[in-house]
């Protein structure tokens, strides 16, 4: 197994394109593309959020058929709260798509992120969708990445390529998303690509077992999206057929978990004024439920967040998320570290010198371990601080 270029166009079959729509008002690309030459396998997952913008309930609906054949995103504008007009608006994109792309509509699946309330400027990106269906190619990966991006600082894109019976595999994707970063999912859009074949439900099944290991293990800011979206798409080119149960499935579910794992580790750290990042690992639960539920607990706590901003070990910030989380636990048997330093021992916060205390803190990237010492069951999330540098990006992010 090994890393490749390419991102989404890496695997056999895709192209991809990003142009321009004038969504955004600095001109930057908006609209991505990411296209196959013939329908293939398609699964997807979604957000749990109540509240679901237009195109994650049109793009639900057609993947019920198992199949697609391209993938319209725009930035800049979620589509969400816009009711019957931006469902009309995002139907009439995804029709100018599957016309100019000479294919059926029912074959576009579409995704939105962006500003909430305010409706799809639909005659710019309908004027845009043929230019971005004629650039569309193996080689324009980056540009589609670039153009899925709202407050991100850059792209993210992965590719990933194995042997699976004998024969050369790719997995490849995009992924955005800076804010609103929280289970379920994040604030996110994510396009994987792969050349192998599979049936639907068992690409679903895979898919949804890989989010749950990626992203719906980061947490920037607590939030959850209305937007979010992961979709997959599988040519079959490479000539390998996975079939449940066999070694071939559980080769390519690594792939899989790998590639999401490395997007997802990526969210985090471009996340909205982020600048340190923490792993809380947590151990000696009494099932794994707990122990996500005590990770999530530590990783989305704003006392936690900002201790990690402000470089200070407060310990205490740390055991109280502990006790608020669902895990079953005995204080009297709590253990943290920091960084590897132990700082809490049999439920008693230790006495550390300044000089040891300071150095905690320090790295870009934090560990933390929570040993409940309950049974033996293991949990992890991955988290980003909180500064003054996000209050500053949202609280002007309408305007």
């Amino acid at each position: 197994m090994r890393w490749v270029n390419g991102g989404v166009t890496a695997a056999k079959g895709f192209k991809a394109a990003g142009v321009s729509a004038g969504i955004k008002r600095n001109r930057k690309p908006d609209l991505a593309l990411v296209v196959c030459a013939r329908p293939v396998t398609a699964a997807g997952v979604f957000t749990r959020n109540r509240v679901q913008a237009a195109p994650v309930v049109i793009s639900k609906a057609r993947l019920r058929r198992g199949r697609a054949q391209a993938v319209l995103i725009n930035s800049g504008c979620a589509n969400c709260l816009t009711g019957a007009p931006g469902t009309t608006d995002a139907l009439r994109i995804g029709r100018a798509a599957a016309q100019a792309l000479g294919i059926e509509e029912e074959m576009v699946l579409l995704a939105s992120t962006g500003l909430i309330g305010r409706r799809l400027p639909v005659k710019r990106i309908t004027r845009a969708i043929p230019s971005a269906a004629r650039r569309a190619s193996r080689r324009h990966h980056e540009a589609a990445a670039q153009a899925i991006l709202t407050t991100d600082l850059y792209a993210k894109e992965a590719a990933i390529e194995s042997r699976i019976n004998g024969r050369l595999c790719r997995v490849g994707g995009m992924a955005k998303g800076a804010g609103m970063i929280a289970p379920s999912l994040a604030t996110m859009l994510c396009v994987l690509t792969t050349d192998v074949a599979i049936e639907p439900q068992l690409l679903k099944e895979l898919l949804r077992a890989a989010v749950e290991r990626s992203f719906n293990r980061i947490s920037v800011d607590g939030d959850m999206s209305t937007n979010d979206t992961v979709f997959a798409l599988a040519s079959g080119l490479a000539g390998v057929r996975i079939r449940r149960g066999t070694a071939a499935q559980h080769r390519f579910a690594r792939m899989l978990n790998v590639l999401t794992q490395r997007l997802a580790a990526r969210l985090v750290k471009d996340g909205e004024g982020v600048t340190r990042i923490a792993t809380v690992d947590i151990r000696g639960a009494r099932t794994e439920a707990e122990a996500n539920a005590c990770a999530r607990q530590v990783a989305n706590s704003p006392l936690v967040k900002t201790m990690l901003a402000g470089s200070d070990p407060n310990v205490g910030r740390i055991a109280a998320a502990v006790g608020a989380s669902e895990a079953h636990m005995d204080p009297r048997k709590l253990e943290i570290r920091i960084s590897g330093q132990r700082v809490v021992s049999r439920g008693t916060a230790l006495r550390l010198s300044k000089s040891v205390t300071r150095t905690l803190l320090r790295r870009p990237e934090v560990p933390i371990r929570v040993d409940l010492h309950a049974g033996r069951a293991q949990g992890a999330m991955m988290s980003g601080d909180l500064t003054e540098e996000y209050v500053r990006i949202n609280a002007g992010y309408a305007t």
